[in-house]
């Protein structure tokens, strides 16, 4: 690190409170990524800054957090759909989703879709009619063979 990049421990102080100029800021932001040791004097500097006043009442402090925690979460709870009334877990539009994508997932690790769809009738060797006519009548092979024969 050259001399003119050089900062004291005090100067790293000023700048964790904020009293630097913007310029100076960002030039000493660069020094910090490319010196190791500017990063040491910023970390001392750091450790010095974490003097915290004390508390003078404890629990007085913690109960009132708790206090806000509470009212805060019982205000997330309160969330009803726009009919007025709150919504049941299943009724909400991601379990659809993720349903639906399980039950893809089980499908697709079956076989099912393969059964539904015979892998000839998809060769590219076959351009008789478009794709959606292929599936049409891959699904409705596939559902023949449930009726009953006469």
């Amino acid at each position: 690190m050259s001399k003119k990049e050089a900062y004291t421990v005090q100067e790293w102080m000023d700048y964790i409170e904020g009293r630097v100029r913007g310029d100076q800021a960002i030039q000493m932001e660069r020094i910090l990524l490319t010196e190791p040791d500017a990063m040491d004097e910023y970390l001392e500097a750091l450790g010095m800054a974490r003097e915290y006043p004390a508390l003078p009442n404890l629990d007085d402090f913690t109960d009132s957090v708790m206090n806000r925690i509470d009212a805060m979460a019982s205000k997330g709870k309160a969330r009803n759909s726009r009919g007025g009334r709150s919504r049941r877990w299943f009724e909400h539009r991601a379990f659809h989703y993720t349903v639906a994508a399980c039950l893809t997932l089980i499908f697709l690790s079956s076989g099912l879709f393969d059964k539904v769809a015979p892998y000839h009738k998809f060769q590219e060797g076959n351009t008789a009619g478009s794709f959606t006519e292929k599936w049409t009548e891959a699904a409705t092979s596939w559902l023949d063979n449930f009726k009953p024969k006469p």
